[in-house]
């Protein structure tokens, strides 16, 4: 056999599997490139997400503290429970959002922030009419109106880390 002949014989199996090798990193490259873009559409959509639930709690929780004060004292009360309503359907769209956007974990404080915002703000009666459950005005009301705030304050305290610590790319807690 030709010298020729036996030098492509023995190439051969070096160029198919180069080929192999190169058509493989072209396919993980174009998914790199087409998923790039769309992780990073996505984490923006999260991180509005989570940023708005924070900002949504933080109102209600104002407006139910207004709410509150303007009860304990006859004042005005009706005008400022109806914004505590509006907070609160503010607060549940927002949580929704981030159970919508994930990941579990982040789902499941969202949903703590707004159970027990429920439990503070009152239940829904009706598309657009919700009724205070909690005015305290017994010990027993009084205890699970505290222990609701409290509940509050926990998972609020717990999303900007969480959702932090999931956006720089760390495992969720």
């Amino acid at each position: 056999m030709e010298s020729e002949v036996v030098a492509a014989l023995i190439a051969t199996p070096a160029v198919l599997v180069t080929a192999a090798a190169a058509w493989m990193a072209g396919r993980v490259q174009s998914r790199g490139a087409y998923h790039g873009p769309v992780d990073a559409v996505r984490r923006t959509a999260q991180r509005e997400a989570y940023a708005d639930l924070y900002r949504s709690a933080r109102h209600f929780i104002d407006a139910h503290e207004v709410a509150e004060e303007a009860v304990s004292v006859q004042d005005s009360w009706g005008t400022t429970v109806r914004d505590m309503h509006r907070a609160l359907d503010e607060l549940e769209h927002a949580a929704n959002m981030v159970k919508l956007e994930g990941p579990d974990t982040l789902a499941d404080i969202a949903d703590r922030i707004f159970e027990s915002a429920r439990g503070l703000g009152g239940q829904r009666v009706g598309v657009q009419t919700r009724t205070w459950t909690l005015n305290p005005d017994t010990p027993e009301q009084m205890r699970r109106r505290n222990e609701a705030m409290i509940m509050f304050r926990k998972a609020v305290d717990e999303l900007l880390p969480t959702a932090r610590q999931y956006l720089n790319g760390g495992p969720p807690q």
